[in-house]
């Protein structure tokens, strides 16, 4: 997971020039649903701001596991709009059993409204895949303080102190700051506290982690390190076509690129410790024979 840094006025901007007067339809509705004390609506018009993330996303990457899915042109079945907090209810998250002694969640109010100011706010939304969003996500929203459903400032309602990471946008925490990659798994930065516990909450919650479930998942980010290595061998060595290396490296370690959290990650051990990332690169090579 990588963060895609945009100001709120800036995004704005991106809606307009793509659908003119999105903005202003939104801003109806949401009074509606203020005004009501719900969120309620026969139609939605979601969907038509769905192209803006999906290019702001790296050119149509899933905001939460970074696979590369078809572009805006051809790819809009593949990617749902996404809201983070959602709009009408929210459920518990089962949590899993190894996290049950360390991550402290509220639990849900019994018939809360769900965050209804919010199904039209810009940083309430993303592109994401069908697995990580309809299968896994759904209504859940798990957070350690208390819920404020009543809430309509995204970044005001950080006080919720919730376990889910939010890449969009000029307000959150920077992915890259709170999980890392070791090979092809990812981790906590952060030793203790909350940090630690949004990493490890957010890699459970979509299975970030799951080499059962998500086994492409870890697939390829294997393929990215089996590509990555001879290249950065080349970089280090005295010389070799550093050039050509230097273009490949560049490319997948970018935030138009699948996984470029883990690329980066392995890029940045390759450079500090090259026996680590040569055993790194043997356990990729051995994890695509197995899932081949």
């Amino acid at each position: 997971m990588i963060g895609y840094r945009i100001a709120l006025a800036e995004l704005k901007q991106l809606i307009e020039a793509e659908v003119p007067g999105w903005l202003k339809r939104a801003g109806d509705r949401t009074k509606q649903f203020v005004a009501a004390g719900k969120y309620s609506e026969p139609n939605t018009i979601w969907g038509e701001v769905k192209g803006v993330y999906m290019h702001l996303q790296g050119q149509a990457k899933c905001i939460y596991c970074e696979r590369k899915l078809e572009a805006q042109e051809r790819g809009r079945a593949e990617q749902d709009i996404e809201h983070f907090r959602p709009k009408s209810s929210v459920r518990a998250w089962r949590v899993p059993a190894d996290l049950v002694p360390v991550l402290s969640i509220a639990p849900p109010n019994p018939g809360a409204p769900g965050y209804h100011r919010l199904p039209y706010h810009l940083f309430n939304y993303s592109a994401a895949c069908k697995p990580c969003n309809s299968t896994l996500k759904s209504d859940c929203f798990p957070i350690a303080g208390k819920y404020r459903f009543s809430g309509s400032n995204p970044k005001t309602l950080l006080a919720e102190k919730p376990f889910l990471i939010y890449p969009i946008g000029d307000f959150d925490a920077d992915p890259e700051t709170l999980i890392r990659f070791h090979g092809v798994s990812p981790q906590p930065v952060a030793s203790a506290g909350h940090a630690r516990n949004r990493a490890l909450a957010t890699i459970a919650f979509f299975e970030l982690d799951d080499a059962i479930h998500r086994k492409n998942l870890m697939r390829e980010r294997a393929v990215i390190i089996t590509a990555l290595y001879p290249q950065l061998e080349v970089l280090a060595a005295a010389s070799g076509p550093k050039r050509a290396a230097r273009t490949i490296v560049n490319g997948f370690s970018s935030a138009q690129a699948p996984h470029a959290s883990c690329a980066r990650s392995f890029v940045a051990l390759h450079s500090r410790d090259r026996v680590e990332a040569l055993a790194i690169f043997e356990l990729a090579v051995a994890f695509i024979d197995a899932h081949s």
